[in-house]
């Protein structure tokens, strides 16, 4: 049985989550460290982490799809893409937002940095199998 390795997609999310790091360091030596949860980059690191999910799933061979279930994960991955998108957006043109929205961008960012690793690994695992096929 082969173990799953989850390497590839921590190091993904690492990248993902290092300029967040960086500013949380900057605020942190301006003295001003809960400024950086009304950033909206949080949104835009989302729906970019997200649509390379979505991209990811487009690299699966279709033997290696069960076509309803898959088509569901494509699905539900675009509409969480769209909607990072939109609430970065939001943020970006709403000129009076309630903090909430701010500490959510921020919680919706962590749940799909973990929702990435796995669903990224899987991915690639069944990218990987498809070119062994061939």
């Amino acid at each position: 049985m082969n173990e799953i390795n989850y390497e590839g997609a921590k190091k993904e999310a690492l990248f993902i989550a290092l300029p967040f790091l960086v500013l949380l360091l900057l605020k942190l030596l301006q003295g001003d460290a809960y400024s950086i949860i009304e950033l909206s980059d949080f949104s835009l690191a989302t729906s970019i982490l997200w649509g390379q999910l979505l991209a990811k799933t487009f690299d699966v061979p279709d033997s290696n799809k069960k076509r309803d279930k898959f088509s569901t994960k494509q699905v539900q991955i675009f509409v969480f893409s769209f909607l990072s998108l939109t609430l970065y957006i939001g943020l970006n043109l709403v000129t009076d937002i309630h903090w909430g929205f701010y500490v959510f961008q921020v919680v919706w960012y962590l749940v799909s940095i973990l929702y990435y690793i796995p669903v990224s690994t899987l991915m690639n695992d069944l990218a990987r199998k498809g070119e062994n096929k061939v």
